[in-house]
């Protein structure tokens, strides 16, 4: 049997944190050992009402929207530096690059209702474990060996074919989307910044591009403005591109792994759902509520 902080803390050592992310944690315990959950990318009370129907003890949830993960979420971008220094970019240029974004993320943690789903969970009485940066460093690690056998000569569709090459980024209802959208246009060395807490936008791409000697940023979202100024870049002759591999398939595959090693390594049964479910290569039923 396991609890909800020896979870969180065991899933943080999967990933090869020692420590756990500022963007995890444990929303609400009621204290009994964790035996079935359901587990989704994203989460309302109404989902915590519906895992209490199914017989769940407990929610594993991965976006960070509850609890310390929600109101400290702004905390984990400095792991975003460190990505960007791995890719060769000056640490100063890359805190620079990220700054604006961390004020930002900062003053939306300040305006967040961090405790609607805390509270929901303690009233419904489930337990909630949110666990973001391990998950997603998990599927980091599973898109970099997606593309380690490319080489600098290859092209942005081959580096959108390797991806798409995985189960979850290849579902049918996900696009790849290149930035500039030139096929033939040549990767160079390529970045995947993903388990940075978030996207970087045009600012962390563009550092990448003219201070690490990175030909290719691979995202899993990125916003349209920061879409059109990178497109608009690469109009001007300027080099350095973007491919955006999709957001929930991309969380799906660490989800997913963090789910297999959790049954494989501890006796509970997950119910995946919500963002998960659908982009399993064996998708499992729910099971039926009893009358």
């Amino acid at each position: 049997m396991i609890h909800a902080q020896e979870l969180l803390e065991w899933s943080s050592i999967l990933a090869g944190f020692s420590s756990i992310p500022a963007d995890s944690c444990v929303v609400h315990d009621t204290g009994k050992p964790l035996t079935r959950m359901l587990a989704s990318i994203n989460a309302t009370p109404g989902d915590l009402l519906l895992a209490k129907q199914f017989g769940c003890d407990g929610y594993l949830l991965h976006h960070p929207l509850a609890g310390t993960a929600r109101l400290h979420f702004h905390r984990v971008l400095e792991r975003m530096i460190e990505l960007m220094v791995e890719a060769g970019a000056p640490e100063d240029r890359a805190r620079e690059s990220v700054q604006p974004l961390h004020t930002r993320a900062r003053f939306n943690d300040h305006a967040a209702d961090w405790d609607a789903l805390r509270s929901a969970a303690e009233a419904i009485g489930i337990t909630l474990v949110n666990i973001h940066l391990a998950a997603d460093e998990l599927g980091r690690r599973v898109m970099l060996g997606a593309l380690s056998s490319l080489n600098e000569d290859d092209t942005l569709a081959d580096v959108k074919a390797a991806l798409l090459r995985n189960n979850e980024i290849a579902h049918p209802h996900n696009e790849v989307l290149l930035v500039p959208d030139d096929p033939a246009r040549r990767a160079g060395r390529i970045a995947v910044m993903h388990a940075g807490g978030t996207n970087g936008g045009a600012a962390v791409a563009e550092c990448l591009f003219e201070h690490a000697n990175i030909g290719t940023v691979v995202y899993i979202h990125l916003a349209g403005e920061d879409a059109r100024r990178l497109a608009a870049r690469g109009a001007e002759g300027k080099p350095g591109s973007v491919v955006v591999a999709g957001h929930l398939p991309c969380d799906a595959i660490g989800m997913n792994l963090l789910i297999d090693a959790i049954e494989s390594e501890h006796d509970i049964v997950i119910i995946p759902a919500g963002g998960i479910r659908p982009y399993r290569p064996d998708p499992r039923p729910f099971p039926t509520i009893e009358p």
